[in-house]
């Protein structure tokens, strides 16, 4: 089965309910970001920019074909379609290029996650991943 990589940020990632998407997918592991992002805190979930000055905490997963298509269909991203709310990019991991979804609508006056880890600025610790591991960090 084809397998491609995807990095996530919010509420795809564990202790979240869209984790459910991937919880099946093979996690392949953490890593902190250049800092190159921003992150900002849309309500329920966040929306990341490019060109920032923040490191930003993803989650890498090999997921299936089934699995790529139903966090598409959540991020309302369909290839070759100009996008509304997010874009994907490919960006380089510690296991490959991966998948990103980059938010593509103004985020002007909303407040940003100054941490760049979104588990941290909603529920107050760090994952327990992070913790547990020697978080790579590459240039994404």
């Amino acid at each position: 089965m084809n397998k491609k990589l995807i990095a996530v940020y919010g509420t795809l990632r564990k202790g979240f309910g869209n984790h459910r998407i991937i919880e099946n997918a093979e996690f392949c592991g953490e890593f902190d970001s250049e800092p190159i992002y921003t992150l900002h805190d849309l309500g329920g979930y966040p929306g990341l920019k490019q060109n920032g000055n923040t490191s930003v905490k993803f989650e890498v997963y090999a997921v299936n074909d089934n699995e790529a298509s139903r966090v598409d269909s959540l991020e309302g991203y369909t290839e070759g379609i100009e996008p509304y709310f997010y874009d994907k990019v490919m960006i380089d991991t510690p296991w490959g290029k991966a998948g990103l979804y980059i938010y593509v609508r103004s985020l002007e006056g909303v407040r940003i996650v100054d941490s760049g880890d979104y588990y941290l600025h909603r529920f107050g610790k760090r994952s327990k991943e992070h913790e547990d591991n020697n978080v790579a960090r590459v240039n994404g």
